[in-house]
């Protein structure tokens, strides 16, 4: 039998390693542009983190900007909320000797104002209650000019008093009086406030309308207030719902004694 020579095993391992050899670069030349792209991704993600931390510093610098600018923004408002109470306190302070005549048939005044109003006191509050004829600063119509269409109302005369206690007296008188009457005309009296004040005091009307209702007496009290007499003693509203939790009350409380 004829033996194999072992020329034969060397040349198989030869071939083997040929092969091996063959198939790593084979796998190098397969893995090298793997290698390269995951460089240059690599490369990419540093740069995108580089990017990230620098818009991350920028948001955190403007978010502290948005804090400080908010801060200013509510400091701001806080001041003028308070500029604003104090002109509008100022401004009803200069209204205080002010009254405001409603309803009162235009041109009725003629070309004076200060002499009608003078006169109309007299006739709708009593001569008896003025001696002399009250100390006016001045009286007008306002606005300038008439209302206009089927249905305007006349315009208030408005009137400034040199005495303060003469525009109280008149109130007072006119509160006595409960309605006031001009030539078959029902006219009112009232005092002259801003335009935020004469709101706020406004939003008290569903308050008074529920005491009148309940016949309980009140009085508004300047700026903006509501008093009642509760046991003999006053009572201040300083908001509507104030009072409204009041009423609540009183209907719970009557509720429960039927």
């Amino acid at each position: 039998m004829e033996q194999t020579p072992d020329i034969t095993l060397k040349t198989i391992w030869d071939a083997i390693q040929q092969s091996s050899q063959e198939l790593r670069l084979y796998i190098d030349a397969k893995i090298s542009p793997l290698q390269d792209s995951i460089g240059q991704i690599q490369a990419s993600m540093s740069t995108l983190c580089d990017q990230i931390t620098v818009i991350e510093q920028r948001v955190s610098s403007n978010e502290d900007n948005i804090e400080d600018l908010t801060k200013r923004v509510q400091r701001i408002e806080k001041e003028n909320a308070y500029l604003k109470s104090k002109v509008d306190d100022a401004e009803n302070r200069s209204r205080a000797c002010n009254l405001r005549f409603i309803n009162i048939p235009e041109q009725k005044e003629g070309r004076d104002t200060i002499g009608f109003i003078n006169s109309l006191l007299s006739q709708v509050l009593g001569p008896e209650n003025f001696s002399a004829p009250l100390r006016i600063e001045r009286a007008h119509r306002t606005p300038a000019t008439p209302f206009t269409g089927p249905k305007a109302r006349p315009r208030p005369i408005l009137v400034k008093f040199l005495s303060f206690q003469d525009k109280i007296r008149i109130l007072r008188l006119a509160r006595e009086k409960r309605e006031l009457h001009y030539q078959g005309v029902r006219i009112h009296v009232f005092p002259d406030f801003s335009v935020d004040l004469e709101k706020k005091r406004r939003q008290f009307d569903p308050i008074k309308k529920k005491f009148r209702e309940m016949d309980i007496k009140y009085s508004l009290q300047y700026p903006s207030s509501l008093r009642i007499i509760e046991n003999g003693k006053p009572r201040i509203f300083r908001t509507p719902a104030d009072a409204e939790n009041y009423i609540h009350q009183l209907d719970v409380s009557l509720s429960s004694v039927e």
